[in-house]
């Protein structure tokens, strides 16, 4: 059969960018990661606080005791694109709560019920709302660390390009940002089965690609992947990993063995795994530091 990227032809494309299909136990992690954010909800100390004209334009807040400031955690979730939601996106927040970060799950309207422009859109203006108005809420807007999983990764490298100061903001830089089986460019994702719901173009492929684009400040990142993700997310992963080590921004990158496309995401909740640390070395400052190396894990 012809070849539509790369070697692939269109059923070997749709498998690699399938990732239910490549990991049949998805569902069951699914329902742990719910099932942990609903055990969460107990720290919820803010719930549905608007931040938009959307019905989904809302977050939820989870926040350790005291006045702070506290470190800010903002988790940008996945699922395509098209599903999930922030009800699902808090299991690793009793892990940061414990550790005296603010947790905050974004919720944002999908490409399900928005163009793929104004969901892009919804979620830099939903991190921007963060940055502005967390300081009332008890956060500290100098340390706010960005995670996004799988499309959420995606939806964070469109934080990382935006231009903050156009938006009212005093800069472009986060004190970190880390990316979880995400994506750099959105090419392949086009020419895949999934544009028959993204209706992405050939414009909007370079202007929501991160690897077409440049960096609006000088976030420290984190890349990381699952070895047991698809080829092509691998590939993507380590393209992202090398964009970020050619502008001095690579804080570092992990390979995590023994972990698939949807279960890597859950070693947030260890507080002892490589991920967990990461993320808390960028809150502290210490992941600042371009790491040239790659870490399997």
């Amino acid at each position: 059969m012809k070849a539509v990227f790369g070697d692939y032809d269109q059923e070997a494309l749709d498998y690699q960018y399938d990732n239910q299909r490549y990991c049949p136990t998805f569902r069951q992690t699914l329902d742990e990661g719910a099932r942990l954010s609903q055990e969460a909800v107990s720290l919820r100390t803010e719930h549905d606080v608007r931040w938009g004209a959307h019905q989904d334009a809302r977050l939820d807040i989870y926040a350790p005791a005291g006045a702070g400031p506290h470190p800010v955690v903002v988790y940008v979730h996945g699922g395509a694109w098209l599903g999930q939601n922030k009800e699902e996106s808090a299991f690793a927040a009793p892990a940061f709560v414990r550790d005296g970060c603010m947790y905050v799950a974004l919720g944002f309207p999908r490409a399900s019920q928005v163009p793929f422009a104004e969901m892009v859109a919804a979620v830099r203006e939903g991190v921007g709302w963060v940055a502005r108005n967390i300081a009332r809420h008890g956060g500290d807007p100098s340390r706010i660390v960005l995670i996004g999983h799988s499309s959420g990764s995606h939806l964070v490298t469109q934080c990382l390009t935006h231009d903050w100061t156009a938006a009212g903001l005093p800069g472009n830089d986060f004190a970190g940002a880390v990316l979880v089986s995400g994506l750099g460019h959105l090419e392949p994702v086009r020419l895949s089965y999934r544009n028959q719901r993204l209706h992405l173009t050939p414009e909007q492929v370079q202007e929501f690609s991160l690897l077409a684009n440049e960096p609006s400040g000088r976030t420290p990142v984190v890349v990381a992947v699952a070895r047991g993700d698809t080829d092509e997310f691998r590939r993507q992963s380590g393209e992202v990993a090398r964009y970020w080590r050619e502008r001095g921004l690579l804080a570092s990158e992990h390979v995590f063995e023994g972990r698939h496309h949807f279960d890597v995401i859950l070693d947030l909740c260890d507080r002892s795994s490589t991920l967990y640390r990461a993320v808390m070395q960028l809150i502290e400052g210490s992941g600042a530091r371009p790491d040239q190396r790659r870490t399997p894990t």
